[in-house]
């Protein structure tokens, strides 16, 4: 073998040992990571780098999205039947009127529902029909609201079915499309229109 060559197999020996050197890890380096390793299967950080990232676990910010924050918000879920024996079971009903209440009793039927009738010009309440149902914590109306809001605004004059809205500057819906796709703006508009005291 000649000069030349020895000294050209020992430079790439030498270069191919000095790249594998740097090529470790910090891990690998000092040997606990690849011992503890064969022994759990995994391969623990150095004790720098766990500092590291706990610190920069603790300055980074957490980011919440919206679908993360309605994941969290419970569900109502309603598991009463819609169907009940008696109703008027536990009702006090003494200093109502007996032609309402009957009326009202009557048009409830075997439904598990409550109808409460007050008189409008004095805010006497005339009957209660399944008192344990009207005075218990009630629920949110959500989009049944919307058919009030529509009807409240249609019989006051504010708008007809095909009135266009402007909900931003390029979208515009009147009410037929508007309970189509229960849109919430939509209503919103016509509430504040409608206004308080209609």
């Amino acid at each position: 073998m000649t000069l030349r060559l020895r000294t050209l197999c020992f430079f790439l020996a030498a270069v191919s040992l000095v790249a594998l050197s740097f090529a470790r890890t910090p891990e690998t380096r000092s040997g606990s990571a690849v011992s503890s390793a064969k022994k759990t299967g995994t391969i623990a950080g150095s004790a720098f780098a766990k500092r590291r990232v706990a610190r920069l676990q603790s300055k980074r910010p957490v980011v919440r999205t919206v679908a993360a924050k309605k994941r969290r918000r419970p569900a109502t879920r309603f598991r009463t039947s819609s169907f009940a024996g008696d109703i008027t079971a536990g009702d006090q009903f003494s200093g109502e009127d007996p032609i309402v209440r009957q009326a009202a009793v009557n048009a409830l039927g075997n439904m598990n529902g409550t109808l409460v009738a007050i008189d409008p010009d004095s805010g006497r309440v005339l009957a209660m029909v399944n008192q344990k149902l009207a005075l218990s914590q009630g629920a949110q109306p959500c989009s049944t609201i919307k058919v009030a809001v529509a009807l409240a605004a249609l019989s006051e004059g504010v708008i007809d079915r095909e009135t266009p809205l402007p909900l931003s500057r390029s979208t515009q819906m009147n009410l037929t499309e508007a309970l189509a796709v229960s849109n919430n703006a939509y209503f919103e508009a016509v509430g504040r229109s409608l206004g308080f005291r209609r």
